[in-house]
C-alpha cells in the first residue's frame, strides 16, 4: 500500500531530472509521457504551463498535503483526447520512483465543465511552476509533490482510492485492466457476486497494488510480495492483520517503514474485512 515516498522520490528526481544536490531548479525540464497502445506524446513542463487549457483549481482537502491546495492544472480528459481507450481499459500512472497504479480510464475521461461544481470525481494534472514551488510534503524535510501530480475534484473521498493521487508523475499509459493483465488475482466464477471476497479483490487492486505484488503479479515494488513466500493470513492473527492494514505503526515499527495509515473514509472497516477475506481465499487456493 502506498508509502510516503518522498525520500526515494527526491533521489529519483535528482537523478532523472539532472538536479544537483542543494539546488531547487532542475537542470533540464521534466517531462510527462501520455501513451496508448500505438501512439505516444511527451510534454515538457514549460509546454504544459503555457497550455491554453490550463486553469486554476482549488482542492478542499488534499490527502498528500493534508490541507486545502490551489493548483494550475489541466483536465486529464483533455490530455487523453484522441487516445484509443476501450471501455474496460485502465491508465497506468507511473512515478519517477517506480510507484505505479492502474486507474480505471472511465474515471479519468470525465470532462469538467468550466464554472460548474463537479457532480462526480474529476481528474486533473497539476503542474508545479518552478517559479512558485509547492510546499514540501508534510513530515518530510524536502521534496514537493511536483512537478506533475494527479489531483481530484468532486465526488466523495471514498469514491477515489488514495493511491489515485499519484505524485512525482512520469507517465500515463493506457493498458488492459489489472484483472486481464494478472489473471492469477482472479476469483473463481462460483464465488457469488455479493461475496466480500470479490470486494476484497477490487480494493486490493485499487489500494494495495501500487506497492505490493501478489505471487509475482503486478508492478508494485515499494512493499513486499503478499504471497511470496507466505500469505499474510498464514502468519498474522486476524485482529493483528486488520490493525496492520488500518495503521501499520499500531502493530510494528522500524526505521524503514513506509506504509501509511488509512482512515475510515479511504478504507472502511468493511473494506479491510474484504481484503482479508480475499487474502484468505487466495491462501486456501495455494494450499
Amino acid at each position: 500500500m502506498r508509502a510516503i515516498r518522498a525520500l526515494l522520490s527526491a533521489l529519483a528526481l535528482a537523478v532523472g531530472f539532472g538536479c544537483l544536490p542543494g539546488r531547487t531548479v532542475f537542470a533540464q525540464s521534466p517531462t510527462l509521457t501520455v501513451a496508448d497502445r500505438t501512439t505516444s506524446r511527451t510534454y515538457t513542463r514549460p509546454e504544459l504551463l503555457a497550455d491554453s487549457r490550463l486553469r486554476t483549481i482549488v482542492i478542499a482537502h488534499d490527502p498528500v498535503y493534508r490541507r486545502p491546495m490551489t493548483y494550475r492544472a489541466i483536465a486529464i480528459a483533455e490530455l487523453l483526447k484522441g487516445a484509443r481507450i476501450g471501455d474496460d481499459d485502465y491508465v497506468q500512472a507511473r512515478a519517477v520512483d517506480n510507484f505505479s497504479i492502474g486507474i480505471p480510464a472511465g474515471l479519468l475521461r470525465t470532462m469538467p465543465k468550466p464554472g460548474a461544481a463537479p457532480s462526480t470525481a474529476e481528474a486533473f494534472l497539476a503542474i508545479e511552476d518552478p517559479a512558485l514551488p509547492w510546499p514540501a510534503i508534510p513530515g518530510v524535510a524536502k521534496g514537493t509533490a511536483g512537478p506533475f501530480y494527479v489531483v481530484w475534484q468532486g465526488g466523495a473521498r471514498s469514491d477515489i482510492s488514495s493511491e489515485y493521487w499519484a505524485y512525482h508523475l512520469a507517465a500515463l499509459t493506457v493498458t488492459d485492466s489489472p484483472y486481464r493483465r494478472w489473471p492469477g488475482l482472479a476469483v473463481s466464477a462460483d464465488v457469488p457476486a455479493t461475496d466480500p471476497i470479490r470486494r476484497g479483490l477490487d480494493r486490493f487492486v485499487a489500494v494495495c497494488m501500487a506497492c505490493h505484488r501478489f505471487n509475482g503479479e503486478g508492478e508494485g515494488g515499494q512493499g513486499p510480495d503478499l504471497a511470496r513466500p507466505m500469505n499474510p493470513v498464514d502468519y498474522f492473527q486476524p485482529t493483528a492483520l486488520k490493525k496492520l492494514l488500518r495503521d501499520p505503526r499500531s502493530v510494528r515499527t522500524w526505521p524503514e517503514a513506509k506504509m501509511p495509515a488509512f482512515d475510515a473514509e479511504n478504507l472502511s472497516d468493511a473494506d479491510i474485512d474484504a481484503i482479508v477475506a480475499w487474502l484468505s481465499y487466495k491462501a486456501r487456493q495455494g494450499r
